[in-house]
């Protein structure tokens, strides 16, 4: 009977985050994180969902993948952009960002480091991703178990390593993802500080704090440059960038839990759109459509 019951309320929920985001206004998105699943229908699922969307999507893979993408994206112009996945650690690092970069990929996603972050043995590949002047996509906080994931800690991947990279990095666009899950605070306060720092809210954040979403205002509270914020800071949640990191068919979900949250913290529409898409866009050098 319990699992039944759990059953109907992930049902419930699956529907009204659907039809929550149903009842938006149209609007451009881009999707920050989404991961290349090696599977023939993959790219056709993209196309079905996002395109009534008006939506495009980071697709980041392995270097294995590297031939398939590269493929989707030139299909696709309009609807894929590239992301390489490269593990900092492997002796090839190096060389594969500089294939990512010279075949037109736009950022490089990068997980469980063997030492912090922010360790000055990654500062060599940091300065290529900044010469090539591609986003750099990091996770940071609590990761799950999963394939290519190596043996790390979430201590290796806390948000606060990301305000050393805009420090040393000023030209370098960095993404955290998650916003730091469980460290919201120092994500937060690190973006606040980062002209170039953003975060998107993927993974199981929305989903667990579904029941008290008025507390991302206490993280993201700032309303814009002050006497206590950098000279270049923006309202707080125009740091966020949209992302789902789940399958093209939740895309709709995933805009229903950003929706509420918005509503929870009354961010205004100039602003959501701004995390949807027009920030990104900004960024990658994309005009919006």
């Amino acid at each position: 009977m319990a699992s039944r019951s759990l059953s109907r309320r992930a049902l419930f929920a699956l529907g009204a985050g659907s039809l929550l985001a149903q009842n938006t206004p149209r609007r451009f998105i881009i999707d920050s994180h989404a991961h290349y699943e090696n599977k023939p229908d993959y790219f056709d699922r993209v196309e079905r969902h996002y395109t009534p969307r008006n939506a495009m999507v980071c697709v980041n893979a392995f270097m294995r993948d590297f031939d398939a993408l590269s493929k989707a994206a030139k299909r696709l112009p309009n609807l894929v952009i590239p992301y390489g996945r490269v593990n900092l650690d492997e002796p090839s690092a190096y060389q594969q960002i500089e294939k990512f970069a010279g075949a037109g990929f736009k950022g490089i996603k990068m997980h469980s480091p063997i030492a912090n972050w922010d360790d000055a043995r990654y500062f060599p590949l940091y300065e290529r991703l900044q010469r090539h002047k591609l986003v750099a996509l990091f996770h940071t906080g609590i990761g799950s178990h999963s394939e290519g994931v190596q043996f790390t800690s979430m201590e290796r991947m806390r948000p606060s390593y990301m305000d050393t990279l805009t420090r040393a990095f000023p030209e370098l666009y960095i993404q955290g993802a998650h916003l730091g899950n469980p460290w919201y605070e120092e994500a937060a306060e690190a973006a606040r500080w980062g002209p170039r720092l953003y975060f998107d809210v993927t993974g199981s954040t929305l989903i667990k704090k579904a029941k008290s979403l008025e507390d991302f205002k206490k993280y993201l509270w700032w309303e814009g440059a002050g006497l206590h914020s950098s000279a270049h800071a923006v309202y707080a949640f125009e740091k966020l960038l949209f992302g789902t990191d789940e399958p093209p068919e939740n895309l709709d979900t995933v805009i229903g839990r950003h929706e509420a949250m918005f509503q929870a913290c009354n961010v205004p529409e100039a602003s959501r759109a701004k995390v949807y898409g027009l920030t990104l866009a900004g960024i990658l050098g994309i005009k919006p459509r």
